[in-house]
């Protein structure tokens, strides 16, 4: 895979987090975001590694905790996000 690729598909990712994760809120704002960069990048090494969901999932409701101050949001079940991350996975 070129790095076109891996640019196009953590874009992909990257939209998958806006959309269907998306811990702050941003979704719905009419300024362009792109804070979930770094977290697509990552879920892009954990897919091309194999990571499992239960591994992707603990990652993001990590992150949604420590990083981004929403540890309410833990419990949440990430499988909605999980299943466009594993179609995205397919192609890497």
């Amino acid at each position: 895979m070129g790095m076109e690729d891996r640019v196009a598909l953590e874009a992909e990712i990257e939209a998958v987090l806006l959309d269907l994760w998306d811990p702050l809120g941003k979704r719905e704002s009419a300024e362009p975001f792109d804070g979930y960069k770094g977290y697509a990048h990552e879920v892009f090494n954990m897919l091309a590694r194999g990571s499992s969901d239960v591994q992707i999932a603990r990652r993001l409701h990590e992150a949604e905790a420590a990083e981004l101050n929403h540890p309410e949001l833990i419990e949440r079940d990430l499988r909605a996000v999980l299943r466009p991350l594993r179609a995205i996975e397919k192609r890497i």
